[in-house]
């Protein structure tokens, strides 16, 4: 509570999006080669203004809303394919080559001052090395909290500040040869190579080798094997920012700094470093003719080393360094991405479709699929320093454990099914299911429920087709309208988030109506 706000308030983040994408190509033969030139290019930009908010700093002289900025991102990439089939060579043979071009660019957006400076009792904006500039205390006396100096910035969502700035390029170049060939009518063999240099992380060769085995006619086995690489996006490399988190209902200034920053470098943060895999993959696919059935199942392994992911919540410690730096960003805490474990993927998938007449101008096709997988964690990545200052646990958490192995569904499962009454109508129907998924969080207190259970998700819709040009579509998604598990008292911030905001399940939005009208225009 506040004297603006004697009631209390909430905050609201709201949103401008832009998108903005053209390409431009052109496909033609020279000789028998099959080639492609194509360029893309696209624009994302993403700014926020928060309102029913205030700047806590400027006690009752704050504004209720403001402009925070934003980021955007632009990719702009060219590309040359050439292919040829060779009709006589084996029972078929193909050959594609080409090469990529790529230039990222990734901006950070100032916001409006008020959404992020913190202010004297004066209204100027506070200076940490002049003695007169003084911030308002805040009473949290209800929380069983002393009182602190009142944080800056718009609330729940502080803008970006100058400080905050970015404007980071990077480029890469890529070359790959990919050949298919049919040794027989009933084998074939896939191998392909990839490499590509990155202006910031330098080089990688990758590959990929499959194959395809047809038994007989029904029959099917296949299987691969492939290297990956992924560089930390633009993002990862240069995001920060400063947001409100609250911890047992004390709000918390958490910044997320960059792996830059001379934060990252007083903490012993290491710079982000690439991602690298390596995946199996074996299966086989069925047809029964008789019963209009067929079904595939394949199953994975996937090894990934030097994962990204977000650390816990670093203090200054008393460090007067780094109480400065957490000063200057309005930051009580910080965070940071880093590639701290190594982790394995094992799930097998299976799809199943059934396609049955039901009379003159019925026709119902059905499929059923589910997939059940587990993330594991091999191994946890903790740098020296890090360890040695007790921080081993900061540095990766239970939180950011739970978040990889548990916090998405380990199964999931859908049947579908559409029924085609004459060629004007049809009627869908989608059952899913999510499977229970474990709240993420470093609270191990006994008798708190930390586990949602797996919920059935319905949607219904049907269409009518009044030409092959026009068609109009009615239908509800969540048609029952199922909410996950409501979080448990620990985990709803007195009440602010009454469903978990640390596992990823299925929507909060309960039902959605829609009417939907296509037009094809030849």
């Amino acid at each position: 509570m506040t004297s603006v706000y004697l009631n209390g308030f909430l905050p609201e983040i709201n949103s401008n999006i832009k998108d903005k994408a053209v390409a431009v190509g052109i496909r033609g033969k020279v000789g028998e080669w099959n080639v492609d030139l194509s360029n893309n290019t696209g624009i994302n930009e993403f700014t926020y203004r928060i309102s029913n908010s205030l700047n806590a700093s400027l006690l009752n002289s704050t504004p209720f809303e403001a402009d925070a900025g934003g980021y955007s991102y632009q990719e702009n990439t060219s590309n040359l394919d050439v292919s040829r089939f060779y009709e006589d060579v084996m029972s078929g043979l193909s050959i594609a080559f080409g090469a990529e071009y790529r230039v990222e660019n990734y901006d950070i957006i100032p916001g409006k001052e008020v959404s992020y400076a913190r202010y004297d009792t004066q209204g100027n904006v506070y200076d940490p090395t002049d003695p007169t500039s003084i911030i308002a205390e805040a009473n949290f006396s209800s929380s069983s909290q002393p009182n602190r100096q009142r944080p800056g910035g718009i609330q729940v969502f502080p803008g970006f500040a100058p400080n905050n700035v970015v404007d980071a390029y990077r480029n890469s170049v890529a070359g790959y040869l990919d050949v298919e060939a049919d040794f027989t009518d009933t084998f074939r063999m896939t191998g392909a190579l990839r490499y590509e240099n990155f202006s910031d992380f330098g080089g990688t060769l990758n590959f990929k080798s499959s194959f395809l085995w047809k038994l007989n006619e029904t029959f099917n086995l296949r299987g691969s094997v492939q290297s990956g690489f992924r560089a930390p996006s633009l993002h990862q490399i240069y995001y920060n920012s400063t947001s409100t988190l609250f911890v047992d209902g004390v709000p918390q200034e958490v910044g997320i700094f960059s792996n830059t920053s001379r934060v990252a470098r007083v903490l012993n943060i290491a710079e982000l470093k690439e991602e690298t895999s390596l995946g199996y993959t074996a299966g086989f696919t069925a047809k029964i003719p008789d019963a209009n059935l067929s079904f595939t199942v394949d199953g994975y392994l996937i090894n990934i080393d030097d994962r990204v992911v977000l650390t816990g919540q670093f203090g200054p410690n008393g460090d007067p360094e780094l109480q400065r730096l957490f000063s200057q960003a309005n930051a009580t805490q910080a965070a940071f991405f880093v590639n701290s474990v190594d982790t394995q993927t094992r799930g097998i998938d299976f799809v199943a479709d059934h396609s049955a007449d039901i009379g003159t101008d019925l026709r119902l096709k059905s499929t059923l699929s589910f997939t059940l997988s587990k993330t594991s964690i091999e191994n946890i990545n903790i740098p020296g320093p890090v360890r040695d200052a007790d921080l081993a646990e900061t540095y990766f958490d239970r939180t950011s454990e739970l978040y990889i192995e548990a916090a998405v569904p380990r199964t999931k499962g859908s049947l579908t099914n559409s029924l085609f009454i004459g060629e004007k109508w049809n009627v869908f129907l989608r059952n899913t299911y999510f499977g229970e998924v474990e709240e993420a969080t470093n609270n191990v207190e006994e008798g708190i429920d930390r586990i949602y259970s797996g919920k059935v998700v319905t949607d219904l819709s049907a269409s009518y087709r009044f030409s092959k040009a026009l068609r109009i579509t009615v239908g509800s998604n969540n048609l029952l309208d199922v909410y996950p598990d409501m979080a448990d008292p620990a985990f709803q911030s007195e009440g602010r988030f009454l469903y978990s905001r640390r596992s990823t399940q299925f929507g909060i939005d309960g039902r959605y109506l829609f009417a939907r009208l296509n037009i094809v225009l030849d």
